[in-house]
């Protein structure tokens, strides 16, 4: 199919909310920034990160009127939640988790071509509202929350990945989930693919996960059933939400990131930082999409 033929004013329209929607989400990670959001009342704060949210939903296409009502509705519960129950995840954990699965945001966002990237700019919009009310009303805090990996993040990241390789490899090659796919000639365009492919899934994939995983449901896991048990429960329930990708259910895909998530815990657990586990999972996901075809 071609691309759909959209005037330049609304070309410009989306990439203006891309722009706004991505510097909010990458203010999560200024302690500046959040800094200064945290000195604003809190009751006032939620309802401007909700209200960004159609302005930008309109800024990127619009729609109809139920597809912005759903949209700033599940912001609003992103927003206002840890205010009311600034101890409860649960809830958030589900629904953010029932929208990335479900990928709501291609039901409610513009669409002007098939394959069109514009359903981005919910997933910012929802990521980037529940990322600064866990950061700022939730209780406890996240801490250790950054863009930025210290250096002994980067060593148990890197160390925690050298580690996962061979025990993933180990069971996902005999299942035939993986194999080795052929690789660029051109070194050039290797380096390229492993370092877009790091940023990408370490800025927002890795990052993300990591956040909800690792850094909100673990400790509530461990807190609960003990330390090991609650790394071992919190691997298993990662690898089921993977169940869904591709064709229902994908029990190898499950079976290799329920391991790949008990190495992403670890790394977690060496630092208190989800940065070291961003960085074995980003590492991970290079492998994975460059040098494997799953």
């Amino acid at each position: 199919m071609h691309q759909q033929s959209i005037p330049n004013w609304q070309m410009a329209g989306i990439l203006l909310a891309f722009l706004v929607e991505a510097g909010l989400f990458l203010a999560t990670g200024s302690r500046a920034a959040r800094e200064r959001l945290g000195a604003i009342a809190p009751e006032r704060l939620a309802a401007g990160l909700t209200l960004v949210t159609p302005v930008t939903w309109l800024l990127a296409g619009g729609g109809e009127l139920w597809q912005v009502a759903a949209t700033t509705a599940i912001t609003a519960a992103f927003a206002f939640w840890y205010l009311r129950f600034p101890e409860s995840d649960a809830p958030v954990l589900i629904l953010y988790g029932a929208l990335a699965l479900g990928k709501v945001a291609a039901m409610l966002y513009f669409i002007p071509w098939p394959k069109a990237p514009t359903a981005i700019i919910g997933e910012f919009a929802w990521l980037r509202t529940l990322l600064f009310a866990v950061l700022l009303f939730r209780r406890p805090v996240l801490a250790n929350y950054g863009f930025l990996p210290t250096a002994e993040e980067w060593k148990q990241g890197v160390k925690w990945f050298v580690f996962l390789i061979p025990a993933v490899l180990v069971i996902a090659v005999p299942i035939g989930f993986a194999k080795l796919r052929t690789l660029p000639a051109d070194p050039w365009k290797l380096a390229l693919a492993v370092v877009g492919t790091f940023l990408g899934h370490f800025i927002f994939v890795a990052l993300r996960e990591e956040v909800l995983f690792r850094g909100m449901m673990l400790p509530k896991l461990q807190g609960a059933i003990g330390a090991a048990p609650g790394m071992l429960a919190g691997a298993i329930i990662f690898g089921a939400v993977h169940l869904p990708f591709g064709q229902f259910p994908n029990w190898k895909f499950a079976v290799v990131a329920a391991v790949a998530g008990w190495f992403y815990a670890k790394s977690y657990e060496a630092t208190g930082s989800i940065r070291s586990a961003m960085i074995t999972h980003a590492l991970t996901n290079v492998v994975a999409r460059v040098f494997l075809s799953t």
